[in-house]
């Protein structure tokens, strides 16, 4: 995600004061987690004793060590309901008057509209001047915890020579699974990596859809989802997805079945790099616990955690050990990666690369 990056988020959100939370009900009284000392978060969070979180399962990014360290440093004890990041959104917003989730993991467009909505409160941990500009809030409504970049992850028993750019994709023969184009986010980044190969830009991703309408009229387009169940199944030979999925798809593929192996490559001609953010309810019913869990997620242990996921923390000023930086892809294929924070544009792009898959590519799909 500091050479060209483009951001997906987490947002943190703070609560209301101890009472309401109790009740359930927002009171008129907010929690400033910003002006709380850290010793005063931990007590109270401790006093919680538990902490429920949307869109951060245990198997995502590694987020269950975290989860586990928590439990075990602080006494603290979880629960998540793994959804999207619309969805999450919308749970605040339903809950409001009823609340009972304290945080999320959502990307990088939807800090704007959680913002937007009046659904988080600012909270800044004490790594904070640690993290990007680009990756916060200033106010602190949400910050970036990790970052994921699109990839190219190859079945190496369908496609023996592993793409390693978009232009090596146009002389296979093989198929390509870039997931729910009109409606998913990484799929979409997907499309405007390619654009951004082909000499395209935010303002115009024609390139990227020309790519595969030609990829489409060859028939060389799969129309299934891009999953690891599939993958493992031999029905993916090239998938588009972010870096971490892929490399955590070749670990727990090659556990049980040793010969197929997934190779995984940043595409050296275009490739969009994203965060995530997370974000505190403003209704969440347990906020020091939320507040504690976002400083635990970027302190050097946290950050560790993201790295051991296969994703890459977004503070650079975190030793990770060398066994779990040897699993990682090496920094020098990340030295062309794209980002932007220009939310706005980002929504467009991504709106346009929806329309002009369903009128372009779909209608030539065999």
């Amino acid at each position: 995600m500091k050479k060209r990056i483009f951001p997906i988020c987490f947002m943190v959100v703070s609560c209301f004061l101890i009472g309401a939370c109790k009740s359930g009900r927002p009171d008129s009284q907010e929690v400033d987690l910003t002006s709380v000392p850290l010793a005063t978060i931990i007590q109270n969070a401790q006093e919680e004793g538990i902490i429920e979180s949307v869109g951060m399962p245990s198997n995502w990014a590694n987020w269950g060590a975290s989860w586990l360290a928590m439990e075990r440093k602080y006494g603290i004890n979880h629960n998540d309901i793994d959804l999207s990041s619309s969805e999450e959104l919308s749970t605040f917003e339903v809950e409001k008057n009823s609340p009972t989730k304290d945080i999320g993991d959502v990307g990088y467009s939807f800090g704007k509209i959680a913002i937007e909505k009046d659904l988080v409160q600012p909270y800044k941990a004490s790594v904070w001047e640690s993290i990007p500009a680009w990756a916060k809030d200033p106010q602190g409504r949400w910050v970036v915890s990790y970052t994921g970049t699109i990839s190219l992850i190859t079945n190496t028993k369908l496609v023996e020579d592993a793409p390693r750019q978009w232009a090596d994709i146009l002389d296979g023969d093989y198929k390509i699974t870039p997931g729910d184009v009109v409606r998913g986010a990484s799929s979409q980044m997907a499309v405007l990596s390619a654009a951004l190969a082909f000499g395209g830009s935010l303002e115009n991703v024609q390139p990227g859809i020309d790519f595969f309408v030609n990829l489409a009229k060859e028939g060389r387009i799969d129309p299934g989802e891009i999953s690891e169940g599939r993958m493992a199944k031999g029905e993916v030979a090239v998938g588009l997805h972010f870096d971490f999925a892929g490399l955590s798809w070749r670990e727990s593929i090659g556990e049980i079945n040793p010969d197929l192996i997934v190779e995984t490559h940043i595409p050296q001609d275009g490739a969009v790099q994203s965060g995530y953010c997370l974000i505190i309810n403003k209704y969440a019913p347990h906020p020091y616990a939320a507040a504690l869990a976002v400083e635990y997620m970027l302190s050097d242990e946290g950050q560790i955690d993201r790295a051991n996921g296969f994703a890459r923390p977004i503070r650079s000023d975190v030793k990770i050990p060398d066994e779990i930086q040897a699993k990682l892809i090496p920094d020098v294929e990340y030295q062309n990666v794209y980002t932007s924070s220009d939310i706005d544009a980002i929504n467009k792009a991504c709106s346009e690369i929806s329309r002009l898959w369903e009128e372009e590519v779909i209608p030539n799909m065999k």
